[in-house]
């Protein structure tokens, strides 16, 4: 097999049956060993965020994660490990990788009805609030909904020091160890529209959207579940990629090109021009692979607190952060994440002028707060019962 056919396979493109054509030769400048090296060496990824390559890297990580870039075969992140199926309501021990808890018989039930494909993943979209506790909507007057995953390194660290529930992150805080994810980790948060069995909903948004099966549990008027579900599918709108090559981890944002016209919120920071290039770049890669991942775009990175003036980074997604964009630094919020055994975890947000705002810049001390790592989802965890 030629290299330029070896590079089509990798990316889930069936091989031309004739000359190569200028879309083929666009395609087979992504570089998959490349792609694959600055996602999978944390030292190769150091380096090149260290010496400008930051947009190079959270490309690499979008398109690594996403392969097959074409087709209806799941993709590298479908296959990690929800939040939901390890911060377990009572506590217990999450089962082991690889043997993630299916969905409940009567979500498969509902979808067999529906005429899913059953063989595909579904997706648990547990929470409908963003950080700040309020909701984004959408045009369809739904609220934006959202998953958290985690890679099987992130996943292990939690299940060997046994913070997956608030029990061991007490017992870490009282033996003054503070939480110490390995480099190789990953964490994803996603933002979707609901789509449900909505035909209309789905002909809009089909062709535009990264579109998989989806649920979530209703719940009663305490909030708590009631044993039924909604099922059908949802458009990925958001991903925020975060990983730890560099200490204080490195944040990458990407949204979809048309999420202001389908949900009620705009970017409300600019796109610096290195991103603006790089996505112009792999954009276009993607679409002459006939892509669906040509429509989303790098929002910006961060892996520092200030810059060279020492003047606060911002770094927000609108399907994330929707009302504080102006106020988001990814870095600074996360660097606070800490928990102590007398005050539970640290407030993220703090009294300004009345009201309330975030952290940004060089982070407050946190003192008496044994510190999360970075790694706020942690929050999601519960008492073992």
């Amino acid at each position: 097999m030629r290299i330029g056919h070896l590079v089509l396979a990798l990316l889930g493109l069936a091989l031309p049956l004739c000359a190569p054509s200028v879309a083929t030769a666009q395609a087979q400048a992504i570089n998959t060993a490349q792609v694959e090296k600055l996602t999978t060496d944390s030292t190769a990824a150091r380096a090149a965020i260290e010496s400008g390559g930051a947009a190079e890297v959270a490309w690499s990580w979008f398109l690594w994660l996403n392969m097959p870039l074409t087709g209806s075969a799941p993709k590298t992140w479908e296959s990690w490990r929800a939040s939901s199926t390890v911060y377990l309501p009572n506590g217990q021990e999450p089962p082991p990788w690889g043997q993630t808890p299916p969905p409940p018989a009567a979500v498969i039930a509902q979808a067999q009805k529906l005429g899913l494909n059953t063989n595909l993943p579904f997706h648990n979209l547990d929470s409908d609030v963003q950080s700040d506790g309020l909701a984004l909507r959408d045009r369809f007057n739904q609220n934006v909904r959202y998953q958290i995953l985690m890679n099987q390194d992130t996943f292990a660290y939690i299940v060997q020091n046994g913070i997956y529930n608030v029990n061991g992150q007490q017992a870490m805080a009282q033996a003054n160890k503070p939480t110490d994810f390995p480099p190789s980790a990953f964490e994803l948060k996603t933002s979707w529209i609901w789509i449900g069995a909505d035909q209309s909903i789905f002909n809009q948004l089909n062709g535009k959207y990264y579109i998989v099966n989806a649920y979530y549990a209703l719940v009663d008027g305490s909030g708590k579940p009631n044993g039924l579900y909604k099922v059908g599918r949802a458009a990925l709108t958001g991903m925020h990629i975060i990983s730890k090559p560099v200490p204080q981890w490195f944040w990458v944002t990407f949204q979809n090109v048309y999420d202001a016209q389908y949900t009620e919120a705009t970017n409300k920071l600019p796109i610096p021009p290195a991103v603006m290039q790089a996505n112009q770049k792999y954009r276009n890669q993607l679409k002459s692979l006939g892509s669906i991942f040509a429509n989303y775009q790098l929002m910006g990175t961060q892996w520092q607190f200030v810059d060279g003036a020492g003047k606060p980074l911002l770094l927000a997604n609108s399907q994330i952060e929707t009302a504080f964009q102006q106020a988001s630094s990814c870095v600074t919020c996360h660097a606070i994440a800490g928990y102590s055994v007398t005050n539970g975890y640290f407030n993220i947000a703090k009294q300004q002028n009345g009201g309330i705002t975030y952290y940004t810049g060089n982070p407050p001390q946190t003192n008496g707060y044994n510190p999360l790592d970075f790694v706020w989802s942690l929050k999601r965890a519960q008492w073992q019962r």
